[in-house]
């Protein structure tokens, strides 16, 4: 009858080491897997957001209106109000009359324009709406964020050929919109858009 004959103290080592080479590479790999996919997220997260905040912008700057309106019950002497610090902006501040929002036969509690107001505050661009074009007597616009990892934010008019960083026509609306955006990690987007109403 033969003896069983068990496993060495050097053949115990030799396992435990192969094992854990083993445990290292399947961690390292399983670690770069999740960091993989967290990039992948984060990535798909700041496309989306992007991809958002300009089909807003395009939406909304696509139908401008040319119409005067009522802001803390004074009457506003131009189409577009915008400018420095403007609606407690860190930079450039901008604020118009919007159309083209659907209400079938007039049966929702808002008409079919509506103003809005842009902004850059803390590094993010930032938009308001109001659902009725004159605000009511100590209205404060609720900002929310759209765009974060905003370094700058500038606008410019196209009228008859030409691009200026002034608006002064207080009757009319430009008849395009040029936005640059740059932004922290994706660099810089030049936006042109024909405003309908302009045209």
């Amino acid at each position: 009858m033969k003896k069983f004959q068990g496993f060495t103290l050097i053949e115990v080592l030799i396992s435990i080491f192969i094992m854990a080479i083993i445990a290292q590479a399947t961690y390292t790999l399983m670690s770069s897997v999740v960091e993989s996919d967290f990039h992948i997220e984060e990535s798909t997260n700041r496309i989306n957001e992007v991809q958002r905040a300009f089909f807003l912008l395009e939406r909304d700057f696509t139908q401008m209106v040319p119409r005067k309106s009522r802001i803390d019950g004074k009457q506003t002497l131009k189409t577009i109000e915008f400018g420095e610090r403007k609606f407690e902006s860190d930079k450039l501040g901008f604020s118009f009359i919007r159309g083209g929002i659907a209400n079938p036969g007039a049966e929702l509690p808002k008409g079919e324009i509506a103003r809005v107001w842009y902004r850059l505050k803390d590094n993010a661009l930032e938009r308001a709406t109001y659902p009725y074009p004159d605000t009511t007597t100590g209205y404060k616009p609720q900002f929310e964020k759209i765009l974060t990892k905003v370094k700058s934010f500038k606008i410019t008019f196209y009228k008859q050929g030409l691009w200026s960083n002034n608006w002064s026509d207080s009757a009319n609306v430009p008849q395009g919109i040029k936005i640059e955006l740059e932004l922290e990690d994706m660099g810089k987007y030049p936006l042109v858009y024909y405003v309908v109403a302009g045209i």
